[in-house]
């Protein structure tokens, strides 16, 4: 499934073929380097995320074609070739979550008043809205 509708902008591998596609395989540890390389297995915090983009935005073409099988089977290549999972290891709703990703603890969560879960959602914002006029 990779090789049909990845390969061609991310390369054989996932070693990407810029600038049709980055990298996707690699760069574990480099994020705190002066040349951070962001692939799945070194950025992503979560392989959930990882199907989900997958299945939703790819291929570029044709965003949200993969059946869940495929998505399943591509994010299964991708954790296998960053040395995340073993080629034996079946990807499904099961396993997937379990999966320990290499940055899942490199996020922080963002203090700031005007983000995260201090943050008002746009009902809250359109009620103070309304309330000040």
């Amino acid at each position: 499934m990779y090789r049909d509708k990845c390969a061609a902008c991310h390369g054989p591998n996932g070693e990407g073929n810029l600038p049709q596609g980055p990298p996707l395989v690699g760069g574990i540890g480099s994020l705190a380097t002066d040349n951070p390389v962001r692939t799945v297995g070194s950025f992503w915090p979560y392989a959930t995320s990882v199907w989900d983009y997958i299945h939703r935005a790819m291929p570029l073409t044709q965003p949200g074609s993969l059946s869940t099988d495929d998505t399943y089977a591509v994010t299964a290549f991708l954790l296998n070739r960053n040395k995340i999972i073993e080629a034996s290891e079946v990807m499904n709703r099961e396993s997937l979550p379990k999966v320990r990703m290499p940055n899942r603890d490199g996020f922080i969560p963002d203090a700031r008043p005007d983000v995260g879960k201090n943050s008002h959602t746009s009902g809250d914002y359109k009620n103070q809205k309304s309330q000040a006029r």
